[in-house]
């Protein structure tokens, strides 16, 4: 395998995007007038705040070959989160919307029909590094559509029995 010297404290697989998050509060999208994005995905979120927290992380994703894959790579070198798992797939980077009703209406749109993450394969996973890792976290996404249902069955598997392994819902 590709696994380092030193093992992921935590290891995630999956969902990537970027979170378009807008400036105005109560206002629907139709009415925004500026926006921010950030990086996001279930697992994406868990490797960046794990990193922020000093710990060892990388996130085996894919995102397309678009600006918001670059906005991503630049993110995980900017949070410290390892890309070596980070590549290029068919599709274009998912991007998700949000309107901001507080203090408990947050409307989410995502676009991800092609989404580059769904699209990762066994031959993509480092098993060695999933292996090591002190915390593995996959997603249920990835369980939605081949080939990442079979890469994260393949992950899961070799990960049985072999430290803390966290299936998140990403609901």
């Amino acid at each position: 395998g590709r696994v380092t010297a030193t093992p992921y404290e935590v290891l995630t697989m999956g969902r990537v995007g970027v979170d378009v998050y807008p400036d105005q509060v109560g206002v629907g999208l139709d009415e925004v007038e500026t926006f921010h994005s950030y990086v996001g995905g279930s697992p994406t979120n868990v490797a960046v705040a794990a990193a922020r927290h000093g710990r060892r992380t990388a996130t085996i994703t894919r995102v397309g070959a678009d600006p918001f894959g670059r906005l991503v790579r630049r993110a995980f070198a900017r949070y410290g989160v390892d890309d070596v798992y980070l590549s290029e797939g068919p599709g274009q980077t998912p991007v998700t919307f949000c309107e901001m009703f507080p203090p408990d209406r947050f409307p989410i749109y995502f676009y991800r029909s092609d989404a580059p993450d769904l699209t990762i394969t066994t031959d993509d996973l480092d098993l060695d590094a999933v292996v090591a890792a002190s915390v593995f976290w996959a997603t249920v996404t990835g369980l939605s559509a081949e080939p990442s249902r079979s890469a994260t069955m393949a992950a899961l598997r070799a990960r049985a029995g072999k430290g803390r392994t966290i299936l998140d819902l990403d609901y």
